[in-house]
Parts: structure tokens; C-alpha cells; sequence
């Protein structure tokens, strides 16, 4: 028993080091289905799917509850580096029931995300161009103009949603 506590902390700690998420919760069900299918793709093509860092939790909703993000941005393929591309990647949401459960609360295309500050105040901010930014689409890519917007919970809904446009944060 001893020496399984210690295995356990040990591996904690390398994994801390490579920089994985680690979380005494297991992860749910649903969004290691989704993050299998995401990976899949790697797998099916030969490659090594790297997604130590694709799963983040925080608690979104400031229910006290843990709450989940899919980062398909944080996927890569070792032997295909190339595989998912260089533009948008899914970012899903997951809200945690407590029980070890969850349900997706928000999904979308985005050219990346963060999350900022923990506890209740945690909130994701999306990386989006074009409308997500309130302003015209460019008329290419190269011209895009880029910004990072939140999504914000609604209580009504059960769901996140984007925060207005008035709150985002353009990227110079």
C-alpha cells in the first residue's frame, strides 16, 4: 500500500513536470468519448496522438462543481504533424454534475482558448476573428482581424454562451 502511494505521487509529479492536467477526479465518461474520437484520427493514420494537455478543469459555472474543456488545439500526432491542420480546432465545454458525470454546454470552431483566473472567477476566453470580433470579414485570411472573446454561463439555458462583443480583447 505504501509503495503504491508512493508509485502514485511519483507519477503525479513526472506528469506535473511534462506538463499534463492532473486532477484526482477521473475524467467523464462523455468527454473521454470525445476526446478518443478526436485522437482517433492520429491513431487511425499511423501516429502517435499527444494529448496530455487537451483536457482542462476549472469550475466555469461557479457552481463548485468541476467543469471540463476539450481543447482540440492541444491535440498533436506524432509521425503526422500536420494531421489537424494549422487554422480553427473544436473547443467543447463540459459542465461537471459532481458525480463524475458531465453534459456539454458549448461548442465551436476557434483558433484557440485559455482559461483565466480559478475558483469561481475561472472563465474561458476564445480566440475568434471576422464577426466573433464584431467586425467585418476580411476579404483574406491574411487581413483577418483577430480577438479573444469569452464565453459567459446562463443559468436560464444550462448552457455558455459568448459574452457580448463589447468585452472582447482585440489581438494587435
Amino acid at each position: 500500500m505504501c509503495m503504491t502511494k508512493r508509485a502514485s505521487t511519483v507519477v503525479a509529479v513526472l506528469l506535473g513536470c511534462l506538463g499534463a492536467t492532473v486532477s484526482s477526479a477521473q475524467t467523464p465518461a462523455v468527454v473521454a468519448a470525445a476526446l478518443k474520437d478526436l485522437t482517433s484520427m492520429c491513431t487511425d493514420a499511423g501516429g502517435k496522438p499527444l494529448a496530455a494537455d487537451a483536457v482542462k478543469r476549472a469550475d466555469l459555472n461557479a457552481d463548485g462543481k468541476e467543469d471540463y474543456v476539450l481543447d482540440g488545439g492541444s491535440v498533436g500526432c506524432e509521425g503526422f504533424a500536420s494531421l489537424y491542420g494549422d487554422r480553427e480546432k473544436g473547443v467543447t465545454v463540459y459542465v461537471g454534475d459532481g458525480k463524475g458525470g458531465a453534459k456539454q454546454a458549448f461548442s465551436d470552431m476557434t483558433y484557440g482558448m485559455k482559461i483565466e483566473g480559478e475558483g469561481p472567477a475561472a472563465k474561458v476566453w476564445l480566440t475568434t476573428s471576422g464577426a466573433g470580433c464584431g467586425k467585418k470579414q476580411a476579404a483574406d485570411f491574411a487581413s483577418e482581424a483577430f480577438c479573444e472573446r469569452a464565453i459567459a454561463w446562463n443559468a436560464k439555458t444550462q448552457a455558455f454562451d459568448y459574452a457580448p462583443v463589447s468585452t472582447v480583447k482585440m489581438i494587435e
